[in-house]
């Protein structure tokens, strides 16, 4: 074996190796097809001073039907600084509405977050929004809006950040 890998060329390596890394394994390829995958609707609103995210996932299936009785959790981090801020999943519950589903994240700070929703049944899916979480005054509740590519510019440490 050692010898037939110092006789592949590196590229050829570097291409089985990336094959290798990104092939997901037998368990994630028995997730949903892309015809089948749910429609998924993210809202989410800060609010105080941890801040904050609160919230509402809309399933639907492909048909438009909504998406019952799914387990759905919640994670997130900061693309920015991922190993410094990444928030521990939580499970969403139903809201009463079909197919709506809830849950609060406790971030660490204000800016662009990568939410995760995951749903594990009855479909297997997992799909990640880009939200900008922003300062709120006083006990008001801010929208999370869609994070645009110039948000995304890493943060520059200010004299207020501390890890």
């Amino acid at each position: 074996m050692t010898l037939f890998l110092r006789q592949l060329p590196v590229r050829t390596f570097l291409a089985l190796a990336a094959w290798w890394v990104m092939t997901p394994p037998a368990q994630a390829q028995n997730s949903a097809p892309a015809s089948a995958r749910p429609q998924i609707e993210l809202q989410c609103v800060s609010y105080g001073t941890g801040p904050m995210l609160e919230c509402l996932v809309d399933l639907k299936r492909q048909d438009g039907a909504p998406l019952e009785g799914a387990n759905v959790t919640l994670g997130g981090l900061m693309p920015s600084m991922p190993m410094a801020h990444t928030i521990r999943p939580v499970k969403a519950a139903a809201t009463g509405r079909p197919g709506q589903y809830k849950a609060t994240l406790e971030l660490e700070m204000l800016g662009v977050w990568a939410v995760d929703v995951d749903i594990t049944s009855p479909v297997r899916d997992k799909r990640s929004r880009n939200l900008v979480v922003h300062e709120c005054k006083g006990d008001a509740r801010c929208p999370a809006t869609p994070a645009r590519p110039a948000d995304m510019a890493p943060a520059r440490p200010g004299p207020g950040h501390r890890h």
